[in-house]
């Protein structure tokens, strides 16, 4: 691995985390080395620089490829994801497969400056014994997080809890089972320090440990062979001790789903950690061309609203990456069903009583450039544009829109939505931006509490009991209720299923950056993983599907191998150590 160091350029570019505004006026240093880290100052600025690399690895493509890409809620948009919509072969190779390479280097770059603040920053002079605690509390909860993300990838990874500042060859794979225990370390020390409630906002807490520890349990729990006994236990254990004690931690869910993402809420009551961003190229490397510290999350999932009648890019709906298109399985998961599965909504009224499909995803357009892309001068700024229907309509409804005045608007039936042309997920949309190619400055959101509970739900169902589990999930399921409709919300015990946990999961977390690791870490009933079983049923992820004239598909189902529940060592890794990081099989 080559030498490991972080620049203080790097380290201080994360001022938005609320690092103290007089660390930025200090002279400027080239790398962070032992002696600076027994400082006040190195202490304070190498957290700070461990707090960088998560909006590096919860912003930019690299988060949105290798997470909800190539799952059952995702398909190809008009990029291929690096390959990892369709698993192809010739991109998800070791050589080939940036973005996890990019995700490797990420991780161990900010493991190491956590290893240097925790090596060092006990002897740090000059600050207050609280805040030294409270630092070193939040260098190893973000280190366990950043292993965290590392063995849910690879599996067996490099286990490296020493500062490295020279460039070393000896570095070997450690077993899963010792990462996890390391992780659970971490976390429990940081449990027993961390304060409550953090001091800036983007500042990790108690209440992120004790998310963190229950998702690390549920997830160890089938993670053959580190799985342990007492992993569901202290999974719901956690989220249950985070859930019964949210007043504590200053947390609650907000009223609605719509309030959730809104717009200058992205510390709301409702959130447990995030990434934090900034509009500093100087600190933050925004380029958008390179895996770097950009937001782009609004623009991934933005379809190509710009090529059509009386629509022109602007800086309200988005830059159109067009890179995810979301399947059909995910846009009908929003119609209300009973307990066989058989819809309860018909027609005008689909996706009406689960208010998360209307909240989170943009279906009409307006008209803000009369005229242009074939337009007509007609049409009004404002009037509609564009109708995502989510229906098929009728003969005589779509007669109606063509002779509607003073401008008929473009409708795009479900057997229509293309690779260019679905309903947007607008979660992450930045209508703030200062450019219409700007990238966002909004804080993405990491951990919140609605998971808490289905994290809790799901524990408490495999340890047996499925009442407890309705409970945690009628929550979640009631706060997306429509007004009068709380009622056909809530789900039974009986219908407490591991495919419904995620069903749910998904419609509540979606884009979040979670799907991949949801569905590698579960199973179906016969044992057989959620991934490769979800993605090879074109029930759920269509493959080479072609409904009327719309061209919605990807070759995942096809291309899936079960070696693909792991991702690939980056070769330049295996190169570095002459072979002594091994790679993963299938590779």
């Amino acid at each position: 691995m080559k030498k490991i160091v972080l620049t203080l350029g790097a380290a201080l570019f994360l001022a938005t985390t609320g690092c103290q505004k007089d660390i930025l006026e200090e002279n400027p240093q080239s790398v962070l080395t032992p002696s600076f880290l027994k400082t006040a100052q190195g202490v304070e600025a190498g957290v700070t620089g461990v707090y960088s690399g998560l909006r590096q690895l919860y912003g930019n493509d690299s988060g949105f490829f290798t997470t909800e890409a190539g799952t059952d809620l995702f398909t190809n948009g008009i990029a291929n994801s690096s390959g990892l919509s369709d698993y192809g072969p010739n991109d998800l190779t070791p050589l080939n497969d940036g973005s996890h390479s990019f995700i490797w280097t990420i991780c161990y770059t900010q493991i190491n400056n956590a290893n240097g603040v925790l090596q060092y920053g006990p002897q740090a002079q000059g600050i207050a014994p609280a805040r030294q605690t409270q630092l070193l509390a939040e260098a190893k909860l973000l280190r366990a997080n950043y292993y965290f993300r590392l063995v849910q990838d690879f599996g067996d990874v490099p286990l490296m809890l020493t500062f490295v500042d020279s460039p070393t060859k000896d570095i070997v794979r450690a077993p899963m089972a010792s990462v996890y225990a390391q992780i659970i370390k971490d976390l429990t020390e940081a449990l027993a320090a961390i304060a409550d409630k953090p001091a800036q906002p983007g500042r990790v807490t108690r209440a992120t440990a004790l998310h963190l520890l229950a998702k690390v349990y549920l997830t160890r729990a089938t993670a053959i062979p580190a799985g342990a006994t007492g992993d569901y236990t202290l999974a719901a254990q956690y989220a249950k001790e985070l859930i019964d004690n949210q007043t504590r931690y200053g947390l609650g869910l907000e009223a609605t789903p719509g309030a959730v993402f809104a717009n200058g809420n992205e510390n709301g009551k409702e959130v447990l950690m995030n990434a934090q961003f900034n509009g500093d190229a100087t600190f933050s490397r925004i380029d958008g061309f390179t895996f770097g510290g950009e937001n782009v999350g609004g623009f991934n999932f933005r379809s190509r609203y710009d090529l059509l009648p009386n629509m022109a890019r602007d800086i309200a709906n988005g830059r159109p990456f067009a890179r995810h298109s979301p399947t059909y399985f995910l846009l009908d998961s929003y119609i209300l069903r009973d307990a066989s599965g058989a819809p309860l909504e018909a027609d005008a009224a689909l996706r009406t009583t689960d208010t998360r499909y209307n909240s989170w995803f943009t279906s009409v357009y307006r008209v803000n450039n009369p005229g242009g892309n074939g337009g007509t001068a007609r049409a009004v700024v404002g009037d509609t544009s564009i109708w995502y229907s989510g229906r098929q309509l009728s003969a005589a409804r779509l007669a109606q829109i063509a002779a509607r005045t003073p401008a008929p608007y473009r409708v795009f039936q479900p057997n229509q939505l293309t690779t260019e042309f679905f309903p947007t997920l607008n979660k992450y949309d930045s209508p703030t931006r200062t450019s219409v190619n700007g990238f966002s400055i909004r804080p993405n959101i990491v951990y919140r509490l609605a998971e808490t509970y289905l994290i809790a739900a799901e524990a408490y169902f495999y340890l047996g009991n499925s009442a407890q589990a309705r409970d945690y999930i009628n929550v979640v399921r009631r706060r997306a209720a429509a007004p009068g409709r709380t009622t056909q919300m809530e789900i039974t015990s009986a219908q407490v299923t591991i495919d419904f946990i995620l069903d749910e999961r998904a419609r509540e977390l979606v884009g979040e950056m979670h799907r991949w690791h949801d569905l590698k870490r579960t199973r179906t009933a016969a044992g057989a993983s959620q991934l490769l079983t979800r993605v090879r049923n074109t029930n759920y992820a269509p493959a080479l599907r072609n409904q009327g004239g719309g061209v919605y598909g990807s070759n995942a189902a096809i291309n899936i191998k079960d070696f693909h529940v792991l991702r690939p060592i980056p070769q330049t890794e295996i190169d570095r150590t002459s072979g002594k990081i091994t790679q993963n099989p299938g590779y």
